[in-house]
């Protein structure tokens, strides 16, 4: 730590009027549109700002990599903030503060906030001319850490940046629906920080950066900061997801009567392969997690055809058995192979159902593919008795179907009962 950092705690980095104005800060943060957000201009104090500015990372091409193309880009992004520089290790410090973490809390009235200590996807970023970033919503859940990802805070640095050359941030309420799209644009001026929810509906992104030719020696800077929770209000809860993107409709110059230019060949042409690219990129995905699943699901089958029933007297299970589950369990339809020791007179198949199931269900019993009983079964314990006349002395496949089924509440399957025997008669 340094001995500037000893001597200042490390909250004094944010302006003082931050922390005066918080709750006009969380008025307007809670009332924002299309969703939770807030621009706060001179985030940081400013000699701070001045110190994080000038220490920026030069831009570093193997920090480059397109997730789609490969090779370098035009976007840099340094999430080991703490080895950049002296005032970026003080960075690493404000942000994990608690000091820091409440504050955020109170102006956007989520509690018991988290860094990522990694900063995956975050810390710096640095965009140079020609880049653009299309409309997203971030990924919702960090699975390593076991983290919802609830707040995007982004600090600027860029002097004298004209609204002329792209690169503002933009909100917006639903980019795939373009005409009905409502957008917010802030400019990424010094020391402008914008903090916003993230959220299954909040879009982000920039348009393309253009700068003149004398200015080019200019880039986008910012720092990106994400905040985590390990709650999060039910209600807001999605299934886990990556980032997804809407790539920038047609501008208005293309229109009925319209002459294309060479460069607008040109840009069509990149459009359409970036659009094709992501296109195969989620349908690399889309088979590598249908993969998974296969496998997972081949897994489970081979488990569960392991599953023993409880049977009793001179009796074995042959083979693999369907329909069973290790907690006694049976699915709608159970099917297991049972081979006798001693001649079968009678099988009986007890079991039991819950108060919270239909009180009127079938339960019927099959032999070798032939019915033998349909019996309505209501709660509790019930016994459904098969005779043999004459008795068996060869393997025998047992099936056991219920309907309706049971649905417990927070379980995905369709239940049948408890087998709680199968029990032989000789």
């Amino acid at each position: 730590m340094t001995a500037r950092a000893a001597a200042v705690p490390v909250i004094a980095s944010i302006d003082s009027s931050i922390r005066d104005r918080a709750k006009a800060y969380r008025e307007a943060f809670l009332g924002a549109d299309p969703f939770k957000h807030i621009a706060i201009d001179t985030f940081f104090e400013t000699a701070f700002a001045e110190e994080l500015l000038a220490s920026f990372p030069v831009f570093n091409p193997a920090l480059a990599k397109n997730e789609i193309y490969g090779g370098v880009w035009g976007k840099a992004v340094n999430e080991n903030i703490r080895t950049i520089a002296p005032a970026y290790q003080r960075l690493y410090e404000l942000v994990a503060s608690r000091e820091f973490l409440d504050l955020i809390s109170e102006i956007t009235g989520i509690p018991d906030l988290l860094i990522d200590e990694k900063y995956y996807g975050g810390g710096t970023h640095e965009n140079l001319h020609g880049q653009d970033l299309s409309a997203h919503v971030d990924f919702n859940y960090d699975e390593a850490q076991k983290l919802h990802r609830r707040l995007n805070l982004i600090v600027y640095l860029n002097k004298d940046w004209r609204e002329e050359w792209g690169g503002a941030l933009e909100i917006h309420s639903n980019p795939r629906r373009p005409q009905e799209n409502r957008v917010k644009a802030y400019n990424p001026i010094f020391n402008r920080a914008v903090l916003f929810e993230t959220n299954e509906y909040s879009w982000h992104g920039f348009p393309q950066i253009d700068l003149p030719p004398a200015e080019r020696h200019r880039s986008r800077k910012s720092i990106s900061i994400y905040l985590y929770t390990r709650e999060r209000p039910q209600n807001e809860i999605a299934p886990m997801h990556g980032t997804f993107y809407v790539h920038r409709p047609l501008d208005g110059r293309f229109r009925p009567g319209y002459s294309l230019t060479e460069a607008d060949v040109k840009h069509l042409s990149f459009e359409m392969d970036r659009r094709d690219k992501w296109i195969e990129l989620y349908q690399k995905m889309e088979l590598a997690k249908n993969g998974e699943i296969a496998e997972k699901a081949g897994y489970i089958r081979e488990i569960l055809s392991r599953v023993r029933a409880p049977l009793t007297g001179y009796v074995l299970q042959e083979g693999t058995s369907e329909g069973l589950y290790p907690e006694g369990w049976t699915a709608s339809r159970a099917r297991l192979m049972v081979k006798p020791l001693e001649p079968i007179k009678n099988l009986s198949i007890k079991g039991w159902r819950p108060d919270a199931a239909d009180a009127n269900a079938t339960v019927e019993v099959r032999i070798n593919g032939e019915p033998r009983s349909r019996t309505k079964v209501g709660h509790g314990v019930f016994e459904i008795p098969v005779g043999f006349d004459p008795v068996l002395t060869s393997a025998i496949t047992l099936e056991i179907s219920c309907n309706p089924v049971y649905r417990p509440v927070g379980d995905g399957r369709e239940l049948g009962f408890v087998l709680m025997e199968v029990r032989a008669g000789h």
